[in-house]
């Protein structure tokens, strides 16, 4: 312990002899020369030849005895106090050699220390490794509070009350496999519907130039609302008019999907989609697994109009059948139906505008989809096609960095055998993204004739009025992408 307390005064002591080091190195050279001067001038006296008597006028200018005394007097203690100062410095050049020996004794001691010790593995690497298997995991959850303005009021069987709910909680999965594929799954649980498997596909890219490969469950490319998530979107949910016609929760289906970036032939950039998926859709095929499977090819064009302005525009087609094949009714009897189609096509519009120096705080949005369906009912039906069709449209402008507002206007005529029900509604909104994964939405809703289904009196009209804020937060790197 004394020593470890010793050698910090070593170290200053070598640090003052470093910065006397260059001093200590000339000053021998200035010992002989002031040594050698007053030898030099006893030699000169001696072997010079007695100087020429001076006339009365040197003798007067020449330097007094006692003067010439007093000088060498003042350089012999000159001499010594350099002697001292000499004497010091070796001894500081001592002590280092001792600090150096003090050194050479610990890195040895310390040396033997670790020999003694046993082997320590580290597996890092193998935790790295490990850790970039793990999937990235991301929870979002959505909660609803509504103002009924009509509230107690009687709809098909149901009162509807103003109040809060837990409209969903989802489970995101996502993963890059390897450098050609990767997965993503979404899982949701409502109080409404229990657990669903939205989404749970792998894609391949990579492989051949310009195309990619799917296979899974997925959300199906029609059009583009279709495609997105519902925490995704502009508005609390999806628009009347993709409700009323392709069904409630949209187009999701078990199959695989084929994508082919095009070159640019009439548009900037053209990509052709290809999907088949089962054709168990409620409300546009016959809601079994296996009847026939449906086909959908999507082209969508891209312009791009100035550095600040783009256009998109998409065309859908789809061919399915309808009906059902191996199904056995109540009564236990087998039920294969004859063919029947289901046409459905779609046309998507989107403009965006956002200048460059200011893309964090100017944003504007038009969209628009249409939808068309014909489907083909049993032959005993009357009539034997149902028709439907739906309109929606919106305007979105970005106020400031982190304020959003916008309206939509919805109009449809579902899938029904009353040709003369049609629902529109009106959705202004106003969005606040508290950051990229939390956003707060105030929405109006104002709409009529909007069927709801009643055992009794089948599909009725009803009347929309009411107030929604919308809580929306997600909990991982899968943040609210739109696809």
């Amino acid at each position: 312990m004394e020593t470890d307390r010793w050698i910090p005064n070593i170290d200053a002591l070598i640090q003052e002899n470093a910065r006397h080091e260059h001093e200590a190195k000339g000053l021998p050279i200035i010992i002989s020369i002031i040594l050698i001067i007053p030898v030099s001038c006893q030699i000169a006296a001696a072997d010079d030849p007695a100087p020429p008597k001076p006339s009365p006028a040197v003798a007067a200018a020449t330097v007094p005895v006692d003067t010439r005394d007093e000088r060498i007097r003042q350089l012999e203690d000159r001499v010594r106090e350099l002697e001292q100062k000499l004497g010091v410095l070796m001894e500081r050049l001592d002590l280092d050699e001792q600090r150096q020996m003090i050194q050479e004794a610990q890195t040895a001691a310390i040396q033997t220390d670790e020999e003694s010790k046993p082997e320590q593995r580290e597996f890092l690497e193998g935790g790295l490794a490990l850790q970039k298997l793990n999937p990235e995991i991301t929870f979002c959850a959505d909660f609803l509070g509504t103002v009924i303005f009509d509230d107690g009021k009687f709809y098909a069987g149901e009162t509807d009350r103003s109040g809060f709910q837990t409209r969903s909680v989802g489970l995101h999965f996502q993963h890059q496999l390897d450098p050609y594929s990767s997965f993503k799954s979404a899982f949701h649980f409502s109080p409404e519907h229990g657990v669903d498997i939205e989404e749970v596909y792998i894609n391949w890219s990579g492989v051949i130039p310009a195309i990619s490969f799917t296979a899974g469950r997925f959300r199906q490319n029609f059009g583009i609302l279709n495609r997105w998530h519902d925490h995704d979107l502009d508005q609390t949910g999806y628009p009347a008019a993709l409700r009323l016609v392709l069904g409630e929760e949209g187009l999701v289906g078990n199959g695989v999907m084929v994508k082919w970036l095009m070159p640019s032939l009439w548009a900037h950039a053209n990509e052709l989609t290809l999907e088949v998926v089962d054709g168990d859709d409620e409300t546009l095929f016959s809601g079994q697994h296996f009847s026939v499977p449906s086909t959908l090819v999507h082209l969508k064009n891209y312009y791009d109009l100035s550095a600040s302005t783009y256009l998109e525009l998409g065309l859908t087609g789809m061919l399915g059948g309808n009906n059902r094949r191996g199904w056995s009714n109540e009564a236990g009897e087998l039920i294969d139906e004859t063919w029947r189609r289901t046409l459905a096509a779609g046309m998507d519009l989107t403009l965006f505008w956002s200048p460059p120096s200011r893309a964090k705080y100017d944003q504007f949005t038009w969209r628009t989809e249409f939808y068309y369906v014909d489907k083909e009912l049993p032959a005993t039906s009357e009539p034997a096609f149902s028709k439907s069709w739906g309109l929606y449209s919106y305007i979105q402008d970005q106020l400031s960095a982190r304020w959003f507002a916008g309206i939509r206007g919805d109009v449809a005529r579902p899938t029904l055998r009353q040709r003369d029900v049609v629902a529109w509604d009106i959705v202004p909104y106003l969005t606040f993204w508290q950051s990229e994964f939390v956003y707060l939405r105030l929405e109006y809703q104002y709409g009529r004739n909007i069927p709801a289904w009643s055992e009794t009196d089948g599909f009725m009209p009803r009347t929309d009025n009411r107030l929604l804020l919308q809580l929306n937060f997600a909990a991982g790197p899968h943040k609210h992408e739109k696809y």
